[in-house]
């Protein structure tokens, strides 16, 4: 069979020991590792295969796969750099999970390991254990649950359901401990960078779009909304004292206003028992900005009303909210300062 007149580069990431490395080998394309996620790196790693067809490309956990996704596609852009492979194309995006410890890991607040090397698209190192497994579902194509062989029925069919939330459209696939052997998986999509970025479930639930409700045994997602913005010393004591009593959340994420902020609009994202705050680059009175709140909670036992009666206690009071932004900017804000970009 003649190969095709491009270069396809399927991303395989995984959590050391899930065994994404055995699953690329399984698929029948050439494996090839990655060091480093920034374009010189993946270009270096794209010119070092000498050719055309489909290779599997193995990333850090440590690295954020749409980022890396990115610097495929500027690869391909760049011809000059690796040549004799044709066009480049980005292919799937294939995330490995070990179902015998995921959901001891989703729950955990340990570091994810390092980089092995330092570079622009890690960044600071602090993205943890859960936030690694978190980003690996919702930005893949493909997720390999592997080792079902070690993990009973009833977890294999929650990790399941739990990829299904996080990630509607994804193909999911089976796989047991050293029988590394899957089936094919269907092909890339046509523009798989734009696929990819519509594809995580909270942007899906946050548009009306959610596929699974809520699992047999659970697992569910619940959306909160309010126009107003949050007191951010209510705030606090909600996350210190009371985000528990609605039940386990797992995953959050979505977009949110503090008053002591308010021509800031915030990005909400927690996995596991970690939760960050950062300032967006939306514009605080775009049409499409949120004028309060719009998160997606996913979680197990989720008691919708409970959550929301705790979130709604965390908002403006009318009395407060009479008093405007100049009123709001007074209040005591116990969250880490932004590094706001004013150029």
């Amino acid at each position: 069979m003649t190969p095709p007149p491009f270069l396809t580069v399927n991303l395989v990431s995984g959590l050391p020991g899930a065994g994404k490395s055995s699953i690329a080998r399984a698929s029948g394309r050439t494996s090839i590792g990655l060091v480093g996620a920034d374009h010189d790196a993946v270009s270096g790693a794209i010119a070092g295969t000498g050719t055309r067809g489909e290779v599997m490309l193995e990333i850090h956990p440590s690295a954020v796969p749409l980022e890396v996704a990115i610097s495929v596609m500027a690869a391909g852009r760049d011809p000059a750099r690796h040549p004799g492979t044709g066009p480049i194309r980005l292919g799937n995006f294939v995330s490995v999970l070990d179902a015998s410890t995921f959901w001891r890991d989703i729950r955990s607040d340990a570091l994810a390991p390092e980089p092995p090397v330092p570079c622009a698209t890690h960044g600071e190192h602090d993205r943890t254990v859960a936030d690694a497994l978190v980003q690996q579902i919702e930005w893949a194509s493909v997720v390999v649950i592997n080792k079902t062989d070690l993990a009973t029925a009833a977890e294999c069919a929650d990790l399941r359901d739990f990829v299904r939330l996080l990630n509607p459209s994804c193909q999911v696939v089976f796989a047991r401990h050293r029988r590394s052997s899957v089936g094919g998986w269907l092909p890339p999509r046509e523009d798989m960078l734009a696929w990819l970025q519509q594809s995580p479930g909270w942007i899906r639930q946050l548009n009306g779009e959610g596929l699974l409700g809520a699992s047999r045994t659970g697992l569910g997602c619940v959306v909160y909304r309010d126009p107003r913005p949050f007191h951010p010393g209510r705030l606090a004591e909600f996350l210190s004292d009371r985000s528990t009593d609605s039940g386990e959340i797992l995953r959050s994420r979505g977009l949110f206003r503090l008053a002591s902020r308010p021509h800031v609009v915030g990005s909400w994202n927690s996995a596991g028992p970690s939760i960050e705050f950062e300032p967006t680059g939306m514009g605080s009175h775009d049409p499409e900005s949120p004028w309060g709140q719009e998160i997606a909670f996913f979680g197990r036992d989720l008691d919708s009303a409970r959550l929301t009666a705790n979130l709604n206690a965390c908002l403006l009071d009318d009395r407060e909210f009479i008093g405007g932004p100049i009123e709001w900017r007074a209040l005591a804000d116990p969250f880490p300062a932004w590094d706001l970009d004013t150029d």
